[in-house]
């Protein structure tokens, strides 16, 4: 019987970032034209394991980490001159190959949610930066910071990382940087009340996608049918307004269909009105007396109101990835001057959370448990633990295979979660 002679934790690293494509895309990017002593893949393994997790936060330091690594001596300004635009150029396009990588879901859904391709989440979060980067990243508020930046991510619920991430300026809205194609057939979207926009949501509809939103409690639409009738005397909602009867209702779940009219971008010069007919669903907090609103197209014959409420819960997963970014990744603490550095740092977290990611997904495979015993957050914390170690075996060309063996053991050992009764991702498993 053959003997495995790469343990598969080191298989999962290496595939991650294959050296040709950081050759090829370093090549494109003209980061490095020449063999150095500072190669492209160590500087950037170097990156990820060091800046990405936190671990060091000045390149003084990551310059020492380096050295450490590699066993190379090298100039301190000899290293710092290595980043530079083209750097982070570089490190853009290594997120775009990984984001059409590892952007699709890693599971089928299942239960209720098997009929769609996958459930998508899109948000984004601000960064604040350095005054000096007003010119660059111009913030909202003044009061707080003049510089910010905005992130903006579109992932899947079940993926590996991300599949489109832009940074802009914390003015620009996410449904601006959201681009609706062929892409979101048989996907269902999920957007907050900052996406709001029935032009967003007809271009979703008309390219065979699916969405559930929070609605404006303010919104206004005309009710065209009810999906749900209630036994006894109640009240006739067809041809009303949703404002003028809201707060006479007392019926736990409101389920009805409502026309919106919206305006179209304009082109040459003229703009064009669209009619819509789209889903409303309310679920009435006890405690309030009001109604949790949410519109969607998705039919009532596929999910019902109470589905509806629950798979919006998925938003939750990019608002853990948020906090993760910020906690773990330092995200929160770009102290940088200069734009194309502060790029670079959060491109390198994004490559860096994919990194923890695939990581996971193959413990998960070898060791044949599934979501419920590996918690991506406590995962996370394993994972910033053995930085320096796994920097140290990837940069060892003769790093011995019972190495990766003790650090894969230390790994499965530490990665699941003792609480194996706890529920967790019922958004997008339920049956």
């Amino acid at each position: 019987m053959a003997t495995r002679t790469r343990p598969s934790l080191q298989e999962a690293l290496h595939s991650c970032y294959p050296d040709e494509v950081l050759r090829e895309l370093a090549k494109k990017a003209e980061v490095q034209r020449r063999t150095r002593t500072v190669t492209v893949t160590a500087l950037f393994w170097t990156l990820l394991l060091g800046f990405g997790t936190g671990v060091k936060r000045s390149i003084a330091e990551l310059h020492r980490e380096f050295q450490q690594a590699t066993g190379r001596s090298i100039v301190r300004s000899s290293f710092y001159d290595r980043f530079t635009p083209q750097l982070t150029a570089f490190l853009k396009m290594v997120v775009n190959w990984a984001t059409s990588t590892y952007g699709e879901p890693t599971e089928k859904l299942q239960g209720r949610l098997a009929g769609f391709r996958d459930v998508v989440v899109t948000d984004s979060t601000v960064l604040r930066l350095h005054d000096l980067l007003l010119g660059t990243y111009k913030a909202c508020r003044t009061n707080v910071g003049r510089a910010a930046a905005r992130l903006h991510l579109v992932m899947s619920v079940t993926g590996m990382g991300p599949r489109s991430v832009r940074i802009t300026g914390e003015r620009s809205a996410d449904c601006r940087n959201l681009k609706v194609g062929k892409w979101v057939a048989n996907r269902l979207l999920l957007f907050d009340l900052g996406d709001f926009s029935f032009h967003l949501f007809d271009r979703i509809a008309r390219n065979s996608g699916f969405f559930v939103t929070r609605a404006k409690s303010t919104i206004n639409p005309r009710i065209v049918a009810v999906n749900r009738r209630w036994r006894g005397r109640s009240r006739s909602l067809v041809g009303q307004q949703l404002q003028d009867v809201l707060g006479k209702l007392q019926r736990g779940v409101l389920d009805v269909m409502v026309e919106v009219e919206f305006k179209r971008r304009t082109y040459r010069g003229k703009q064009s009105s669209g009619v819509r007919v789209f889903r409303l669903v309310g679920i009435l907090n006890q405690d309030t007396g009001e109604y949790h609103l949410y519109m969607t197209n998705i039919p009532a014959d596929r999910l019902d109101a109470e589905d509806i409420s629950r798979v919006y819960r998925a938003r939750w997963e990019v608002e853990l990835i948020f906090k993760e970014l910020k906690s773990h990744y330092q995200l929160d603490r770009l102290p940088s001057t200069k734009a194309h550095i502060v790029e670079a740092l959060i491109y390198t977290a994004i490559l860096t959370l994919i990194v923890s990611r695939k990581m996971l997904v193959a413990l998960r495979r070898l060791q044949g448990v599934g979501a419920d015993r590996t918690p991506e957050r406590r995962w996370t914390i394993t994972f910033h633990s053995c930085a320096a170690r796994l920097l140290d075996l990837l940069l060892d060309p003769f790093a011995a295979p019972a190495r990766w063996r003790r650090l894969e053991a230390f790994l499965t050992q530490e990665f699941l979660d003792p609480n194996r009764s706890r529920s967790r991702n019922l958004s997008v498993t339920w049956s």
